[in-house]
This record gives structure tokens, C-alpha cells and sequence, in this order.
């Protein structure tokens, strides 16, 4: 059994609504509704009296409750037994675009500088990212477009310049074969809309950047990319970079929690921190 459906049962018995626990838990709540239900499937037993203006446990619920605090209590000193053993454990979620601009290179230099330190790396999209940094489920998230959310610190790490790119072949007429679009944001987008009206008949979409390389790699096409990215394929011969959109650019951002459960995660924060301030020395 997943222990987040039971932390979603101790919500709900707490706050005793639905919509309430979803907010606390940065969730749907039609998700929170599902985690009861397979709860109570498991369980054979309904956990939840629901009237129209009030939610109360059932006898079932109430037997349930105790256990589910002691379990959740239970995982919770492992984990900081765990932590004691000499081994720390940082574990870290980024969406693709973030990880390809930024914490591909960055995890070695992290590396480099904790030792016995055990790190976990996923990727995930943004609304997955949001959930699992509420949850306590990451120690810390990478995304190119922040969440809004009073209970988190927000470091900006990397910003990247946007420069239209085209390949070797299309260098003299890069604008009637731009092909493809990335996602860089709302607000990001219109204004390279503006610029580039060919953008909108792109053929191909997409929010990754490795999906927009690998299309790239055997199909000719202008592309709008981050300059750092954009100037590794041109010292190999693979495009021709035309102008940069300056001030366009596209930023990553470390989240993690203000109060977190983690004692050792401002090392992890220094760390990046440091890196910061080495790149702005260059």
C-alpha cells in the first residue's frame, strides 16, 4: 500500500472535507477522492459517513485512524535513522527542459562536492513536480517555470539567452523552414510568436527539448533554442546560429520546502548556491 493514501485518510479526518484536504495536500480533489476509495476497497470497510454538509468517520475510520498516525510516525524515524547511518540521502525531480539545460552538467559538480551522499534523480512534468515537493516526496525540484506557493523558496539557478538557430542547409532562407516549436511558456511563446509568424504552421510541437533535438537530427529546420544548447551544435558543424532574441530567455529555478524534514538539505542548498556564484564570477 502506497503510505501517501494513508496520509490523504489523516488529512481528511483531520480537516473533515474533501476540498480542504486537497488544498492541504496540493492535490485534486477527485484524486484525494480516489485514494479513499481504494482505501476503503482495500479494507472491505467504508471509512467516511458522507452528508451532504458534513463528513464524519465511520467506526472503521476510527479503528483506522491510530494505526495510520503509528505507521506514518514509524516511516518517518526510519527515514531519520536512515540519515544517521553516515549516508545522506538527497533525492531530486526536474522536468526534462530543465534537466537538459541545466542539471545534466550540474549533477556531476553536485556530486563532486557531498560525499557520502546517496542522490536519487526522476523527471517528471510540472504539476507532478508541484505534488511531490508538497507531498515530501523531493527534497528538491528543477523546472524552467516555477510554481506559486507560500510554502516554498524559490532559487533562481540558470539563465539562458534564446537565439534562433537553423540547420547548415537552410542558412539562407531559415524562416520558410521553421518547422519546429518548443514550449518555452505562456508569455514566452506569444512573443516569439510575434516575432516569427511561420512559427505557428510548425509541423512538429513539443515542450522537451531532447524530443525537439532528436526530430532536429534528421529533419532540417530553423529552431528557437537556449544559446548554450544552441552553441555546442554549432562548434560540431550541426547549425548555424542567426541572431539572438534578446531578452528572451529561459531561466531554471531550484524549489524546495521552507520547513523541511530533511536536516541536511541546506548542504545540498549550498552546494547550489555555490554554483551560482561561480558562474556569475565568469
Amino acid at each position: 500500500m502506497d503510505i501517501r493514501f494513508l496520509v490523504t485518510f489523516m488529512e481528511v479526518a483531520q480537516t473533515r472535507h474533501f476540498g480542504k484536504a486537497a488544498e492541504n495536500l496540493y492535490l485534486t480533489q477527485s484524486a484525494v477522492s480516489a485514494r479513499i476509495k481504494q482505501l476503503e476497497e482495500y479494507f472491505n470497510s467504508a471509512l467516511f459517513i458522507r452528508n451532504r454538509n458534513s463528513l464524519q468517520l465511520t467506526v472503521a475510520g476510527e479503528k483506522l485512524l491510530p494505526f495510520a498516525v503509528t505507521l506514518a510516525d514509524t516511516l518517518e524515524q526510519a527515514r531519520a535513522a536512515m540519515n544517521e547511518e553516515g549516508i545522506q540521502y538527497l533525492s531530486i525531480a526536474s522536468t526534462p527542459n530543465a534537466w537538459d539545460i541545466y542539471l545534466k552538467q550540474g549533477l556531476d559538480v553536485v556530486n563532486s562536492h557531498l560525499k557520502d551522499v546517496s542522490i536519487r534523480a526522476e523527471i517528471c512534468n510540472s504539476e507532478q513536480l508541484s505534488r511531490l515537493v508538497h507531498e515530501h516526496s523531493i527534497d528538491l525540484a528543477l523546472t524552467t517555470v516555477p510554481f506559486k506557493s507560500d510554502d516554498v523558496e524559490i532559487l533562481e539557478l540558470s539563465e539562458s539567452m534564446l537565439s534562433l538557430c537553423c540547420s547548415v542547409a537552410l542558412a539562407k532562407q531559415p524562416l520558410e523552414h521553421l518547422n519546429i516549436s518548443l514550449d518555452w511558456g505562456t508569455k514566452i511563446n506569444e512573443v516569439i510568436e510575434k516575432i516569427y509568424p511561420e512559427i505557428k504552421k510548425a509541423g512538429m510541437r513539443t515542450g522537451s527539448l531532447q524530443v525537439a533535438l532528436n526530430y532536429l537530427s534528421t529533419n532540417e529546420s530553423a529552431i528557437i533554442l537556449p544559446e548554450e544548447i544552441a552553441q555546442s551544435l554549432v562548434s560540431k558543424g550541426e547549425l548555424v546560429m542567426l541572431e539572438s532574441l534578446v531578452p528572451l530567455s529561459v531561466k531554471v529555478y531550484l524549489i524546495y520546502l521552507k520547513h523541511t524534514k530533511n536536516a541536511g538539505l541546506s548542504q545540498f542548498i549550498d552546494v547550489f548556491t555555490q554554483m551560482l556564484k561561480n558562474k556569475k564570477g565568469r
